[in-house]
């Protein structure tokens, strides 16, 4: 079994009989939120259950081909949130899938915060907020879809998971293990990634999907950063990029097109922190990575609002791109490379 016996005996008492749920994740869905919160969502169907999936904000259109987005009710919208409000006043279960502060819901957390209903975290961050009835906490996890999967395995109910389920799952697991190359890659993800390709997976419709399916705009955006806006610092063992809304709107970037641009950095020999800072209208949003033991989670949490893993975390800064660049360079002293 994977995880506690206790913790999958009182889930799977939960789910005996049909319930009323509803499924919520983080703000600015990526690939693992949509792909565990949707593998789940159908799972959760085929058991006789009736299925909300809410996101916080409109999930990136790089991401629309994932089975399922359709479904999903943006809290933004006025008549979605109507809805939502509605199947979270009425729900019995509320899942809370890859997140585990309540912050990282924003206005959606208020609705989530005052239901009744029995809330369950299935998530692989650290440090849980503890806000809900029930717990799946494991850091050694690279995924939430990962996570769902075993849960799965220990209901003993994989026979459930086809080729719809199987690709949402597989989607969540390599968007966040970089397909396989991060250092959250355990066997363990590489025995889940080998089972939902033996479901009907296609692996290399997943890879063309993510990795090979760019707008000219989103490309040429790339390279505008890599050649114009990457600064190297500390012995160029840190690089970042910081980009205005200006310059974005130039590229026409649309949600999410600017997923992975945080990584390429690390393709420069003696690369250890890469950060990349975006400016919005009433924030910066701002999306770190590392390698080996430094520990970005830890830089996130103390100085930007955020959080995540030792190797990639995200933040955010209330100040101006300029403040926000001075106090970055500012706290890289507290950084160990």
């Amino acid at each position: 079994m994977k995880f506690p016996q206790n913790h999958i005996e009182q889930l799977s008492k939960l789910l005996a009989e049909p319930k009323n749920i509803v499924i919520v994740t983080h703000r600015n869905p990526d690939g693992d939120a949509l792909g565990s919160s949707l593998g789940w969502k159908f799972f959760l169907e085929k058991k006789g259950h009736q299925i909300t999936f809410v996101t916080p904000n409109p999930y990136p259109a790089t991401l629309k081909w994932i089975p399922g987005t359709k479904y999903a009710l943006n809290y933004e919208g006025e008549a979605a949130r109507k809805t939502a409000n509605d199947k979270i006043k009425n729900g019995d279960i509320i899942f809370c899938l890859d997140f585990n502060a309540i912050s990282r819901l924003e206005t959606l957390g208020e609705a989530i915060s005052s239901s009744t209903a029995f809330k369950i975290i299935i998530d692989h961050h650290r440090q849980p907020e503890d806000f809900a009835n029930l717990t799946f906490s494991d850091i050694t996890y690279c995924s939430t879809s990962e996570m769902i999967y075993d849960i799965i395995l220990d209901f003993d109910e994989t026979d459930k998971i086809n080729r719809e389920i199987a690709e949402c799952l597989y989607t969540g697991l390599v968007m966040d293990n970089g397909f396989f190359q991060f250092s959250s890659t355990t066997p363990n993800a590489l025995r889940v990634g080998a089972e939902l390709v033996a479901k009907g997976v296609k692996p290399e419709y997943i890879s063309e999907r993510v990795n090979n399916n760019f707008r000219e705009n989103r490309l040429r955006y790339f390279g505008y950063c890599l050649h114009e806006k990457l600064k190297l610092v500390n012995g160029s063992q840190i690089a970042y990029m910081m980009l205005t809304q200006a310059e974005i709107k130039r590229f026409n970037l649309q949600s999410g097109e600017s997923e992975g641009l945080v990584n390429y950095p690390f393709k420069i020999d003696g690369v250890k922190v890469s950060a990349y800072f975006s400016e919005e209208a009433d924030r910066v949003k701002i999306s770190f990575r590392s390698r080996g033991q430094t520990d970005v989670n830890t830089f996130a949490r103390t100085y930007f609002e955020g959080g995540g893993h030792r190797n990639a975390a995200g933040g955010k800064s209330l100040l101006s791109l300029e403040a926000t660049e001075k106090k970055f360079l500012e706290a890289l002293s507290s950084l160990k490379l």
